[in-house]
């Protein structure tokens, strides 16, 4: 009798042993998370309205996926904003704020907090970071990384048959400057709309076709970047996830905290067949306020990642669905020559943005390379000198107020301040306890008085940028020149 019981245990542990191994080998891979990080790129897509620029690759991943139309980063500069990406974490809770830190000077990661690629990597996926075409394998973080630690691979073949999930990024700087020159007949320049605080005027227009141009050859990276996933075989398993960095680089986008320089396109497309939150609706639009931060923390949920505590992004759908943002919170300090040391909260009627400096406009603040690359900021200029700037245009060569507020609904380009208007003074208070209290809940190391050894960096870099970039400013400068003269020849004729 006990020699058949033991068969039958023997028996049982074989079924069951058997069962397991079969359990495990046909339990489904997680799904592998793809980041395409644009650069310098606001939602001007044709997915997003826009009839000029043609982007049908990137249509068409929004047409099968989902399209975000309030997503903010949180600072309008590439540097911080990678930093926040990277962590999860605003950049000014981490101490790693300015753009863009030397070498030396670049802060620690405070105790605990990890990169997104080191969870991956503790959490059974692979870190990659493509670098398969020239420009691909940003960084950019401003904390002190060993970034070859962070990283498995840097090659869609690496990932071939390893039969782990993995996690990439794949950083694309198509839109940054310099920009791809518009072919001849490319845009009907006419047609291009040119917001209300820049001239509306040729030299405007062509730098927007230029940037448009450059927008159309990202479109065709994007097409060949789903080309590889499709070629490697990771087409039915890999979560796409489209975005910038931070919005456009014109004058009054990249490095000031208004929608032009922090609200960014953003695309999931999730293959059929893999599990995908209720909220994800293929070829539907997702109108939620969300911050950057954000991207990281869904991005982790989706990956079946535990979101750490410290982590101050939320998830934004799914079963670990956060609480919906009322608001949410950009910052900036120094770039370059200049220190700005903005403060910036929106809702999804208003923004307000507190200037603790007030010495420059949006125009002098420029670095010495955006002088020499923004074509823009020299038409302000000389439109300025000869009395021809509109009051909105105006705004952006008079010094910044302390405080700005602007109501969304009815003022999308954020030209009409009414911080000092009465009967918005029930908002400004509301805007400015928010702000106020996310300073404090966050612990704002970015208001503090920066070391000796910082100034003097900055210091230092804005000497040196003049110098290196003088030539082309006065060339940039005399070619504008030329152009407003033949642009006023042409209408006097």
């Amino acid at each position: 009798m006990r020699k058949l019981a033991n068969k039958l245990v023997l028996g049982l542990l074989f079924v069951l042993s058997n069962n397991l191994v079969f359990s495990q080998s046909t339990k489904p891979q997680p799904p592998n998370v793809l980041w395409i990080i644009a650069e310098d790129l606001s939602p001007d897509l044709g997915c997003y309205g826009n009839s000029v620029v043609n982007t049908p690759n990137l249509d068409a991943l929004a047409q099968r996926g989902m399209r975000f139309t309030n997503v903010f980063t949180t600072a309008p500069v590439c540097s911080p904003s990678r930093t926040a990406l990277a962590t999860g974490m605003y950049q000014t809770s981490i101490g790693a704020y300015h753009m863009r830190y030397p070498d030396n000077l670049l802060p620690k990661l405070p105790e605990k907090i990890k990169t997104i690629a080191q969870l991956s990597q503790e959490n059974g996926y692979l870190s990659t970071n493509i670098k398969d075409a020239p420009g691909f394998g940003k960084t950019d973080w401003m904390f002190q990384a060993d970034v070859a630690q962070q990283f498995d691979a840097y090659h869609w073949k690496e990932l071939a048959g390893q039969g782990k999930p993995f996690f990439a990024q794949l950083c694309t700087k198509m839109t940054h400057r310099p920009f791809a020159k518009a072919k001849p007949g490319q845009f009907s320049l006419d047609k291009i709309s040119i917001p209300p605080y820049y001239p509306n005027h040729p030299v405007s227009r062509a730098d927007f076709a230029d940037y448009y141009a450059s927008i159309e050859q990202l479109d065709q990276e994007v097409g060949q970047i789903m080309d590889s996933l499709q070629a490697y075989g990771f087409d039915k398993n890999t979560i796409v996830i489209f975005f910038s960095d931070h919005g456009r680089p014109m004058t009054r986008g990249k490095n000031h905290l208004y929608d032009s320089g922090l609200k960014i396109p953003m695309i999931i497309s999730i293959p059929e067949g893999l599990d995908a939150p209720a909220e994800y609706q293929s070829g539907e639009v997702n109108d939620a306020l969300i911050s950057a931060l954000d991207i990281t923390a869904t991005t982790l949920s989706l990956m079946g990642v535990p979101k750490p505590e410290y982590l101050q992004g939320r998830v934004f759908w799914g079963a670990e669905k956060d609480q919906a943002r009322e608001m949410v919170f950009s910052t900036t300090n120094r770039i370059g020559g200049t220190d700005f040391r903005s403060r910036s909260g929106r809702s999804q009627q208003y923004r307000y943005t507190r200037n603790y400096h007030q010495d420059f406009s949006v125009n002098s603040s420029a670095t010495a390379y955006r002088k020499a690359m923004h074509p823009i900021y020299h038409l302000l200029n000389i439109l300025d000198e000869q009395g021809e700037l509109t009051e909105a245009q105006k705004n952006l060569v008079t010094p910044l107020p302390a405080e700005e507020l602007y109501d969304l609904n009815n003022d999308p380009f954020e030209i009409h301040n009414l911080a000092s208007e009465a009967e918005y003074a029930p908002v400004l208070d509301s805007m400015r306890s928010a702000l106020d209290q996310w300073i404090t809940d966050t612990n704002d190391q970015g208001l503090g008085e920066d070391s000796p050894e910082i100034k003097q960096a900055f210091d230092e870099y804005r000497r040196s940028s003049h110098e290196k970039y003088a030539q082309k400013i006065e060339a940039l400068h005399e070619e504008v020149k030329a152009q407003i003269k033949t642009a006023q020849a042409a209408h006097e004729e």
